[in-house]
């Protein structure tokens, strides 16, 4: 398993090539691996600052966090979005971790849903135009 540096560094980043512009990017991968948390799907939003995120490299990145032991889906979610919000350092983010199967008979959907944005930024208008999930 990486230190936590290593890990995020296999999230690359590059310039948004239309800064002066509020848009979202939205990625949906699915995550395999550990039983109690996995097989889960990310979907995760954001209106990019000044980085975008390379798709390309979230195979490498989604292999290392399949290699941590979670206690359960909420601990995964927070080191996810940690690593985003910390890479990408996003005007709003917003991620989604679902459960695809239930924990027990009793539980039929888990989710775990994490939003950030920046102090100064807000953008209403453009947030509640998205369709929900």
């Amino acid at each position: 398993m990486l230190e936590i540096f290593e890990r995020r560094n296999l999230l690359e980043t590059e310039a948004n090539p239309g800064i002066q512009f509020d848009y979202v990017v939205t990625l949906q991968s699915e995550l395999t691996g550990a039983e109690n948390v996995f097989p889960a799907r990310l979907s995760l939003r954001y209106v990019p600052d000044r980085l975008l995120l390379k798709p390309a490299c979230l195979a490498t990145y989604f292999q290392e966090i399949e290699t941590i032991t979670f206690d359960n889906l909420e601990q995964a979610a927070v080191l996810l979005m940690e690593d985003f919000n910390n890479e990408l350092v996003p005007r709003w983010i917003n991620m989604r971790l679902n459960k695809h199967t239930a924990d027990s008979g009793t539980v039929q959907h888990h989710e775990a849903t994490l939003e950030d944005r920046q102090p100064r930024w807000h953008n209403a208008r453009l947030i509640e135009r998205l369709e929900r999930y």
